[in-house]
């Protein structure tokens, strides 16, 4: 049921194409942006606030509601829009780090028997650490004319006619979790409003077609993690010494990659605590969460690589130190 579920996934990033690619061209979001722009005097203000919107929803598919939003005002020309891929991936998951609602925060305050205060005071140097980085990558790496926000406040109707009925859908999706109802009435009744009728142009085909691809794979490793559990099970590893606990880093890490789930990952975490010491949960956290990011299953990567044309490469380059702040925290928190 679970791969039935996933592999449905793809109508709601079919619907949420459509919607994004008649709001862009119909302009519907200028009277939001431009408020936006004339309080905070910056294009970088708007893209952090309707980001950071997108990367705190308790939805399923974050990542691409997100990245919905951040197309309506992502540029045209490639190298500045392929920014809005990172922009949209280091927006959407920070939140496994402190959501009440998220199974990588209750599964190890189950585990632990500690409260969701005790967990944030135990994780909080994460959360500065990659709040910080993406603040750095937003104000240094993303240049203001790289935003799109027109000069002139549009129809302020626009507001209750095309903006409440987006924020409507998400909220109903948060409500049901049925994405035909949210998503794809969203993107009729923007069909219909704006009278657009040919939509197929809006579809990346190539995302839907590699998205299903990975989530086919990722389910066929998932199905075999019962063999990496026993294999650490097993293991007569001593964490105490640096060779030991180098090989538990490179299984935990390998682990989580291999997979690219975020249930996976915190149940590695959990596991590899449980049975080399509490005191290293932090550690194999970092670790674990690192190898989830950068996991060529995990299909946000894919996603933001087909929507906006972030190369890998430079996904890599940029994941590559918000990993190294995470384990440098990890590694000061646990060492």
């Amino acid at each position: 049921m679970q791969y039935f579920n996933e592999i449905g996934y793809l109508w709601m990033i079919i619907f949420i194409m459509i919607s994004a690619g008649i709001a862009k061209d119909n302009r519907f979001f200028d009277p939001l942006y431009h408020y936006i722009k004339k309080v905070f005097k910056s294009n970088r203000s708007v893209l952090v606030i309707i980001s950071a919107i997108g990367g705190m929803l308790p939805i399923h598919g974050r990542v691409t509601v997100s990245a919905g939003l951040i197309d309506t005002m992502a540029h045209k020309d490639g190298p500045r829009r392929q920014k809005m891929g990172i922009v949209d991936y280091l927006a959407t998951h920070h939140y496994y780090m402190w959501s009440p609602i998220e199974k990588t925060v209750i599964l190890p305050m189950a585990a632990m028997g500690i409260t969701y205060t005790a967990w944030v005071q135990m994780i909080w140097p994460f959360l500065a650490g990659s709040f910080l980085f993406i603040g750095w990558y937003i104000y240094t790496q993303v240049e203001e004319q790289d935003i799109v926000i027109t000069e002139t406040l549009g129809d302020i109707g626009n507001v209750f006619k095309y903006i409440i009925p987006m924020f409507l859908s998400i909220v109903n999706y948060i409500l049901t979790d049925n994405y035909y109802l949210s998503f794809g009435a969203l993107a009729l009744y923007y069909m219909v409003m704006s009278k657009t009728w040919k939509v197929i142009h809006y579809i990346n085909w190539q995302v839907i077609f590699i998205v299903g691809v990975v989530i086919v794979l990722s389910n066929y490793l998932k199905s075999n993690e019962e063999y990496y559990q026993s294999l650490i099970i097993g293991s007569t590893i001593d964490p105490s010494t640096l060779v030991g606990m180098s090989i538990i880093t490179c299984i935990g890490f390998l682990s989580s990659f291999i997979m690219g789930s975020s249930g996976k990952f915190i149940a590695f975490a959990i596991l590899l605590s449980q049975i080399f010491g509490s005191e290293y949960f932090l550690w194999f956290f970092a670790v674990d969460y690192v190898g989830y990011l950068i996991s060529p299953s995990h299909k946000c990567l894919l996603i933001g690589n087909r929507y906006f044309g972030t190369p890998f490469l430079t996904y890599y380059r940029v994941l590559g130190l918000w990993s190294f702040v995470l384990l440098l925290v990890g590694f000061f928190l646990t060492f």
